[in-house]
């Protein structure tokens, strides 16, 4: 009896010799498809009867014997034999005339036009930058070169080793579901399920942490909301004032969600208004009395959506007396400091200090006197 081997992936991919893919009519040059992802348990491979091979059978394929080219983090279905399955989560291909499946992807170039976007199901390595305008994901990544204006996201830590810079367009990311670590942050969004610890610098970005943020340099025309505590070695502020904000205490999380919250209700608000100027006179029943009403219900599902996040955030005030802003560095005028609902914008220059709560209100005490 002859038997086919049939994939559920591509057995010639060549990820060295990737081409767009049409759609409309039109190259799509920023995905490219550089990885096969397959989950743990998924069915990589099957075998079947020659007859049920389909048209244009692949001769490599036709066997005699029913016996898989079974390679590393595979196996056979325990409860379907002439299934081949995946072992863990991670990509697939041809090693050595044998299907693996491997957890760990090196990608050995850029992230550019060369590969494309890429994204994984297990750890990523890039050897090389993630360039403007293009996406790497996976599970844990860690790229060896810089994040130029590209975006990056991990669901569990990221190591960035040669810095992040976002693009002129403001586009640049970087997200975390764990840590984040990074020589220095310029013009990027940087987002962590965890601490954020940068080596050198972080300017004119906006950081939201789980937990604490580590700043062994400079930080200035930033702002930051961080669930626990702050530290800046060097510098906080700058000489011209540049607006630098520090919120401490909140879920950034929440914090995020309530940002575009607002953002949204804004836009509705000014649907209800255009409307209610052409309308507001008509009766309800009206085509243009209906989309106003249902823009004012809209709006007020987003109010009250809101009014329960702020209802949450106030939950959250138990930590504040924990957070601490400590600055062994300069903190320079103009820095606004903001722990829970208490407030304060610098107006002299501290050395060597440490903001806390005490009470409700922020105090300053020397660096040696609070722990962080």
């Amino acid at each position: 009896m002859t038997y086919y081997l049939r994939h559920y992936f591509d057995p010639d991919m060549n990820h060295l010799a990737l081409k767009p893919k049409e759609s409309d009519g039109e190259s799509d040059v920023y995905n490219l498809g550089y990885v096969q992802n397959v989950i743990k348990d998924q069915v990589v491979a099957e075998i079947v009867p020659f007859e049920q091979a389909g048209p244009n059978p692949d001769e490599r394929f036709i066997l005699k014997e029913p016996v898989f080219p079974l390679g590393p983090n595979t196996h056979l279905d325990p409860e379907n034999s002439r299934y081949l399955k995946s072992d863990i989560n991670g990509y697939v291909f041809y090693l050595d005339g044998k299907i693996t499946v491997k957890h760990v992807l090196n990608v050995r170039s850029d992230v550019s036009f060369q590969t494309g976007n890429i994204f994984f199901v297990g750890d990523m390595a890039v050897h090389g930058s993630v360039r403007a305008g293009f996406q790497a994901q996976a599970n844990a990544v860690r790229v060896m070169g810089m994040v130029e204006g590209g975006r990056v996201r991990s669901r569990g830590d990221m190591l960035v080793e040669a810095g992040a810079r976002g693009s002129a367009g403001g586009k640049g990311r970087l997200i975390a579901g764990g840590r984040i670590v990074c020589p220095f942050v310029e013009k990027l969004e940087v987002r962590a399920g965890d601490a954020i610890v940068i080596d050198k610098y972080c300017l004119y970005s906006t950081l939201y942490v789980g937990t604490n943020l580590v700043v062994k340099g400079s930080l200035y025309g930033s702002t930051v909301n961080a669930y626990g505590s702050v530290y800046v070695g060097a510098q906080l502020g700058n000489k011209a004032a540049v607006p630098t904000k520090i919120y401490l205490g909140y879920s950034p999380q929440t914090i995020r969600e309530l940002e575009k919250l607002d953002a949204y209700i804004a836009n509705v608000s000014q649907r209800v208004t255009h409307l209610s100027a052409i309308a507001g006179h008509l009766p309800p029943e009206t085509p243009n009395g209906q989309r106003l009403q249902r823009a004012r219900n809209e709006r007020q599902a987003l109010l009250e959506r809101r009014d329960e996040l702020w209802s949450h955030l106030y939950v959250d005030e138990e930590r504040m007396q924990n957070c601490r802003l400590i600055v062994p560095g300069i903190v320079y005028p103009g820095v606004e400091v903001s722990i829970g609902k208490a407030y304060m914008l610098v107006e002299r220059q501290f050395e060597n200090v440490c903001f806390r709560l005490s009470q409700e209100d922020i105090i300053v005490v020397p660096n040696t006197a609070a722990g962080v």
